[in-house]
């Protein structure tokens, strides 16, 4: 999956490229300083940064979506923000959220093409997952609670009999 996000890294001016679930939990991080050691004070600082900002980047767009949704607009698709030392921008990922942070001497208007990219990556990525497990699992409500036999059929919860 780092893969997927190694493009997006070797882009002059990207510092970090994150797939962060909607929850905000980061999921693959990619660091432009990634080295071999995973034991460096820098490796820790990485991480805890990515960890702040997955959240952070989640709560943002949470609360966006909340503010326009009394407007019946659509959730924002792509999300920038601007700072004085660089810029966050977000787009919406199959079933995640891609975070790019890019330093000030960076356009976020740079990423918009390789940022889709790697969306379109993802979703074939998922697509051949799906592909090779056969049939695909039922639809079912995340409402409501659903056993899934190793078939893959859904069985509800209330057909068991205890």
């Amino acid at each position: 999956m780092k893969r997927l996000l190694e493009p997006l890294a070797q882009i002059p001016g990207v510092r970090m490229a994150l797939v962060v679930a909607h929850d905000g939990v980061p999921v693959v991080v990619k660091n432009v300083t990634d080295s071999g050691s995973d034991h460096s004070l820098e490796a820790t600082l990485a991480s805890e940064t990515a960890e702040s900002l997955s959240a952070l980047a989640a709560g943002w767009l949470g609360e966006i979506e909340r503010s326009i949704g009394p407007l019946s607009w659509n959730s924002p698709q792509r999300v920038v923000l601007r700072a004085a030392r660089g810029s966050l921008v977000m787009t919406h990922a199959p079933g995640a959220l891609l975070v790019v942070i890019a330093d000030q001497r960076m356009s976020p208007e740079e990423l918009r093409l390789p940022m889709e990219a790697a969306v379109a990556r993802m979703q074939r990525l998922l697509r051949t997952a799906q592909d090779r497990g056969g049939r695909e699992r039922p639809q079912v409500d995340p409402a409501l609670p659903a056993l899934f036999d190793p078939k893959g059929s859904a069985s509800s919860n209330a057909d068991t009999v205890s």
